[in-house]
């Protein structure tokens, strides 16, 4: 698996560098060819995929400018988003070109205080499928939780040193907002980027929780770069409910992989910390409501496919590894999948709808008793 990625990420490194010479070649005077950094920058991937007639042939520049060996004047023209400040990586955020906030680093990672306006486009609000609104409101949260933030991430540091590696090599920068109707999201198209909001306080566990989860779609585009590898379909262009005739299944055939291989991971790391017993009171019984809730998100659709329609060797062979690796963990917290009532769970689990069903007072009560001992 490490010999893949690597081998994913220099060709993903030389598609971006061949595309920035392309697009500008005298560029390449004032920077480090051999910084592969540079070329994983999230906002390049959101450019490359930008339709060129909206956007200012300016931009590589401003995009790249911090980057650059020998530092020139500061170039902004077209980085300004809808507030008037220009964010510039490894630089900061400016208005009027001068800087009015510094960049924020947790460990490996950037919390994005501003969003880009390249960005702004991914930023809707859907429901199931469907495009509420392309253009909602969103505020950055950074002051309010980055510390809680980087609580999340030691955890994950410390206790899941393994998933840590992943979600250093795959993910670069964390955006957080306050629309909730935003639904947490990673896309190929700002590789590196996640995009989460939070609410309310106390989100150690969600942080966690988001953090496995959208992190380890970044993580998979490494892993599964060359799609043909694995399917012998269309796999991001096939709609599922076209193959398995469940009307309510909008995901396309590469978006229930993804699925199930965040399921897995979220579902492998949880039980980590409930084996070394990481998290007691609250905390515990928010990780078993979310570790609960992924016996819904398991099966939902990849094992109804034509496995030799849909899948090369390696594919089915992908698919069968992740399919028992999930299955045998979920396994072991059998008892969670009927003990706790998650009927008022609509898209996304969230710990206050969860005690109202499962109060906490309940959960001490069967935690002293060992129940929760698995």
């Amino acid at each position: 698996m490490q010999n893949l990625i690597l081998e994913n990420q220099t060709k993903i490194i030389e598609t971006i560098k061949i595309l920035v010479f392309k697009e500008n070649s005298a560029i390449f005077k004032n920077l480090d060819f051999d910084n592969d950094s540079i070329f994983l920058e999230p906002l390049l991937f959101a450019y490359f995929n930008a339709d060129k007639k909206q956007i200012s042939n300016n931009l590589l520049n401003e995009i790249l400018q911090g980057y650059f060996s020998k530092k020139e004047k500061l170039n902004i023209k077209v980085s300004y988003n809808k507030k008037q400040i220009a964010y510039l990586p490894k630089l900061g955020y400016y208005q009027s070109n001068h800087k009015v906030e510094d960049i924020l680093e947790i460990e490996e990672f950037e919390i994005i205080k501003e969003i880009h306006p390249l960005i702004d486009k991914y930023l809707t609000e859907s429901y199931k499928g469907h495009l509420v609104n392309n253009e909602p409101i969103h505020n950055p949260l950074w002051q309010q939780h980055y510390k809680e933030l980087e609580k999340a991430i030691l955890i994950i540091k410390n206790e899941l040193p393994d998933f840590y590696y992943e979600l250093c090599f795959a993910n670069k920068k964390i955006y957080l907002h306050d629309n909730c109707k935003i639904l947490n999201f990673a896309t190929i198209e700002t590789l590196g980027m996640l995009y989460l909001y939070v609410l309310g306080e106390k989100n150690i566990i969600y942080f966690i929780e988001e953090l496995i989860h959208q992190g380890s779609h970044n993580f998979l585009y490494y892993v599964m770069h060359d799609v043909n590898d694995f399917f012998k379909i269309d796999a991001k262009n096939i709609v599922m409910r076209d193959l398995t005739n469940q009307e309510w299944d909008y995901r396309d055939v590469f978006g229930a992989f993804h699925g199930l291989y965040t399921v897995t991971r979220r579902v492998e790391c949880f039980d980590l910390l409930l084996s070394k017993n990481v998290f007691t009171g609250r905390d515990k019984h928010e990780l078993l409501g979310r570790l609960s809730d992924q016996f819904s998100r398991f099966k939902t659709g990849l094992e109804l496919l034509n496995f030799d329609e849909v899948y090369t060797k390696k594919g089915l062979g992908f698919y069968y590894e992740l399919n028992s690796r999930c299955q045998n963990i979920l396994e072991k917290y059998q008892k969670l999948s009927t003990y706790f009532d998650l009927s008022n769970r609509d898209l996304d689990f969230r710990y206050d709808d969860f005690c109202k069903l499962n109060p906490i007072e309940d959960f001490y009560k069967k935690d002293r008793e060992g129940f929760f001992k698995f």
